[in-house]
């Protein structure tokens, strides 16, 4: 499965990565393995501004 390229909601640079917070640490899910990613999608996801 291929997966889509990010891309920056101000800009459109493809010049991105996600990260996601796990127990306080920022992580960044590209350094993730297979299975690690798909944990991801199962989780509930929120809007949050900083």
């Amino acid at each position: 499965m291929e997966e889509k390229q990010a891309r920056c909601a101000h800009c459109g640079s493809t010049d991105v990565y996600g990260m996601t917070r796990v127990v306080g640490y920022f992580s960044r899910i590209d350094n993730w393995n297979k299975s690690k990613k798909a944990e991801l999608k199962d989780r509930q996801k929120g809007n949050y501004k900083f």
